[in-house]
């Protein structure tokens, strides 16, 4: 699949289809939007507030830091792995929500997993992907079927929202630039979310997991986010 340009959203098209997503007061502070699914009922919020290592937490490799509201890992050469920590969900369909910043890191990213990998969004200096996983190990096999051209790698806190629904993704970052895709076979054994990262350094703050559930909106609004947005549906993740 060929890298297709920055799926920008513009002003009038957002603004109709975001208001009949959640028809939220302008006047108060909204949280990023959803597009394919309503979030259910909230999984877990992570703020990163205490000084110790949060215990519901796997911490797998790498070095992670606590800062304050944040955490930032490296990769640790003697590991010969990237670092990764996880937490486990209640439900294989979810709606992640969490903020990255790169500093130095090759790329960062996050995964569901379970008993195998499962999916991937990975992040970098100049694109953004989403990758179907098989296999744990030695076997972990990435497919990607989606990827967007943004710019990443400005320093800057970046607002990332995440849907999974069956087999299908959307990732949508700071609002603005989005993936979406089908990714036939994808694994319902979906049991944990795991923040990881190549290289030094990584941020990631303010992660919050909701259980998703279907928006019956959503053929309507892939259709038009593919028509209106991307004029180019071939270099979707649809067959």
């Amino acid at each position: 699949m060929r890298l297709r340009p920055a799926l920008i959203l513009s002003a009038a098209f957002a603004c109709a289809l975001l208001h009949e997503a959640d028809g939220q007061d302008k006047k108060k502070p909204t949280e990023p939007k959803v597009w394919m699914c309503l979030k259910g009922a909230p999984l877990w919020v992570e703020p990163f507030k205490g000084p110790d290592f949060p215990k519901e937490w796997h911490k797998g490799k790498g070095t992670w830091v606590l800062e304050t509201g944040s955490i930032k890992g490296a990769e640790i050469a003697a590991d010969k792995h990237n670092t990764y920590m996880s937490r486990p969900i209640t439900s294989p369909n979810v709606v992640i929500q969490f903020s990255f910043k790169i500093e130095g890191a090759p790329w960062v990213g996050i995964s569901v997993n379970g008993k195998e990998h499962v999916a991937h969004v990975s992040f970098a200096a100049d694109a953004f992907k989403l990758n179907k996983v098989t296999g744990i190990g030695p076997t972990t096999k990435h497919t990607t079927v989606d990827q967007t051209k943004v710019k990443l790698n400005d320093d800057a806190w970046h607002t990332v929202v995440w849907e999974i629904y069956g087999d299908e993704m959307v990732a949508t970052v700071d609002d603005q630039v989005t993936a979406l895709a089908k990714a036939d076979g994808l694994s319902a054994d979906r049991t944990s979310v795991e923040l990881n990262n190549g290289g030094q350094w990584a941020h990631f703050k303010d992660i919050k997991v909701w259980k998703a559930e279907p928006d019956p909106r959503w053929p309507k609004k892939r259709a038009a986010l593919i028509e209106t947005l991307m004029k180019d549906p071939a270099t979707l993740g649809y067959k």
